[in-house]
C-alpha cells in the first residue's frame, strides 16, 4: 500500500522505548478539537454580562433608595404613651397629636418639628407637664410620650373654680372636668388674674400646700379654709375648732412650720394666754400671735 507524503505514518525513532506511534494527521485538519467562537458572538456575550451587572446594580441602588425614603416617612397615626388619663382619655390626646403630624413638614423625620408639636399639645392641654416624640429607625409610626401633672386642688378665684395641677397651672374650670372630684379648695384673695393655662403657683408652693393638707388630716385637725392672701408667699389656714388662723410661709420648710404650729396649738390649749386673731409660724424657731 502506498501512502501519500501527508498520510505517511511517522516512524518512531530507533532509540525510543515507548509504543509505536500510530497517529497521523491529514492535511487541513485542526490540531486541536476545540474551536474558538466567532469574535462577534464573544462581544455579544460580554455586552450581555455588562448589561446584567449594571441592571443588578441599578436594582440594588433603587431598592436602597426606596428603603431610605420609606423609613423617612412619618405616619400621622401615632401611638400614645401617657402617664395618666385623669383629665382626658388617651384618644383625645392622640387626635390632637395626629392633627399636628398631618402638617406637611411633620410628615417626614428630617423636617419634623418636635418642639412645635409638643408646644401645641401643651397649649391645648395645660396638664401636660412634658412630652416627647420617639421616631423609629425603619418603621413609620411615631410614639408620643406624654407626662400628665396630677390634679392637686381646686382654687376659687374671681367667682370661678379652677383645677390646679401639681405644677401650679390652672388646667381648666372645674365644671368642664366633672370627673375630677374630692379635692381640697383654696381661696384666692391675692387678686392675681387666673385664666385657663396660666401659672398660678410654683410647683414647690403646690407641694407645700399639699403637705399642710396631708399633715392636718394625719393629725386629725379639722380644716375650715385655706386662703392665699394679698401678701406674697403667705398661706393662711383656719381650722373649725379654734378662733384664730395660722400664717405659713410658702417659701419655707413645710414640716418644720407644721411642727411649730402643732406644738404651739397644744401649748396654748393649756395656757391662760391664747391667740385671738392669728398664730404666725413663718419664722423658724419663733412663734408670733395676736
Amino acid at each position: 500500500m502506498k501512502w501519500s507524503e501527508e498520510e505517511r505514518p511517522r516512524s518512531q525513532p530507533a532509540d525510543s522505548k515507548g509504543p509505536p506511534i500510530t497517529k497521523y494527521y491529514r492535511s487541513g485538519e485542526p490540531k486541536s478539537g476545540r474551536s474558538k467562537p466567532p469574535k462577534k458572538a464573544s462581544k455579544i456575550i460580554v455586552n450581555v454580562k455588562r448589561w446584567l451587572v449594571r441592571f443588578i446594580n441599578i436594582v440594588i441602588v433603587a431598592g436602597v433608595a426606596a428603603g431610605v425614603v420609606y423609613s423617612l416617612i412619618v405616619r400621622p397615626q401615632p401611638q400614645i404613651s401617657i402617664s395618666s388619663t385623669a383629665y382626658h382619655p388617651e384618644s383625645t390626646y392622640r387626635q390632637t397629636a395626629s392633627q399636628q403630624l398631618q402638617v406637611l413638614k411633620n410628615r417626614n423625620k428630617v423636617t419634623l418639628d418636635e418642639q412645635g408639636i409638643v408646644s401645641a399639645l401643651q397649649k391645648r392641654y395645660p396638664e401636660i407637664s412634658s412630652a416627647s416624640i420617639e421616631l423609629p429607625i425603619v418603621a413609620q409610626t411615631p410614639t408620643v410620650h406624654i407626662s400628665i401633672a396630677a390634679p392637686s386642688f381646686f382654687m376659687n378665684s374671681s367667682g370661678k373654680t379652677y383645677i390646679i395641677d401639681s405644677q401650679g397651672r390652672a388646667v381648666a374650670e372645674a365644671r368642664s372636668l366633672p370627673q375630677i372630684k374630692g379635692l381640697s379648695v383654696i381661696n384666692d384673695a391675692s387678686e392675681f388674674s387666673v385664666t385657663r393655662g396660666s401659672q398660678v403657683l410654683s410647683a414647690s408652693a403646690v407641694n407645700f400646700i399639699n403637705r399642710v393638707i396631708s399633715q392636718f388630716q394625719r393629725a386629725k385637725i379639722p380644716l375650715d379654709t385655706i386662703t392665699l392672701p394679698t401678701l406674697a408667699q403667705e398661706l393662711d389656714v383656719r381650722t373649725t375648732d379654734r378662733p384664730y388662723y395660722v400664717k405659713f410661709f410658702l417659701g419655707g420648710e413645710p414640716l418644720q412650720q407644721i411642727g411649730q404650729f402643732i406644738a404651739s396649738r397644744n401649748h396654748f390649749d393649756t395656757s391662760s394666754s391664747k391667740p385671738i386673731e392669728y398664730l404666725d409660724v413663718r419664722v423658724p424657731g419663733k412663734i408670733f400671735y395676736k
